[in-house]
């Protein structure tokens, strides 16, 4: 019977020092929640640990804002005009609730697929349509994350799943650029996972026609 105490013990000891974590929100949207860190102000220097106990730096011209375990917030971020909009704290706070929110919920398996697709087809055509050495063959799934990049997510898109920030132009601006970001990064990762296809692949048609 003793050890019902225990791990009541053990469990309101870990929910205490899980309420004294803070919570560092980044401007890309990216959202830490972590005891273990320091910010060097005079430096402009915020150090936080990563897994393994190792230690990470980055400028605090990255950083928005830290709330404290008592919901007590420094902000970090001043006002700025970025590619000619202006941001006030709440301008970007709305945009790092959209970043945070694309973070978390939009998935689409399309540029993964289409990367896979271009990269492992690119190492058939290159030579064979194209008449260049396969080591070109990396162009083209390349290529392809760059279309991607160029095809903006619609607002209306964004509007439509959140209508409660229809309303809200920093919000949905901060949700679109994650989007691209997103498929961008899934379609190379997508055309590096096809290109391997392709060549392992290839190997193995040519050592099945010997």
């Amino acid at each position: 019977m003793k050890i019902l105490p225990v791990l009541l013990l053990l469990v309101f000891t870990i929910n205490i020092q899980a309420q004294k974590a803070d919570t560092i929100w980044f401007l890309n949207g990216e959202r830490l929640i972590t005891s273990n860190y320091s910010i060097n102000v005079e430096d402009g220097i915020l150090t936080y640990q990563v897994k393994k106990n190792k230690m990470r730096q980055v400028g605090l011209e990255f950083v928005f804002s830290v709330v404290d375990s008592n919901n007590n917030e420094k902000v970090y971020f001043e006002p700025t005009t970025i590619e000619k909009r202006y941001y006030s704290v709440e301008d970007m706070r709305n945009f790092i609730k959209g970043e945070y929110t694309a973070h978390q919920q939009y998935h689409s398996p399309f540029p993964i697929i289409s990367g896979v697709v271009t990269g492992a087809g690119s190492v058939y055509a290159v030579p064979s349509l194209l008449g260049l050495n396969v080591f070109f063959a990396p162009l083209v799934p390349a290529a392809n994350s760059a279309i991607i990049g160029t095809f903006n997510y619609k607002e209306a898109k964004v509007k439509k799943m959140y209508p409660q920030h229809s309303d809200n132009p920093y919000f949905i601006a901060g949700y679109r650029e994650v989007v691209t970001q997103k498929r961008i990064t899934n379609t190379i990762k997508g055309g590096l996972i096809g290109l391997g296809l392709g060549v392992v692949s290839a190997v193995l048609i040519n050592q099945l026609q010997k």
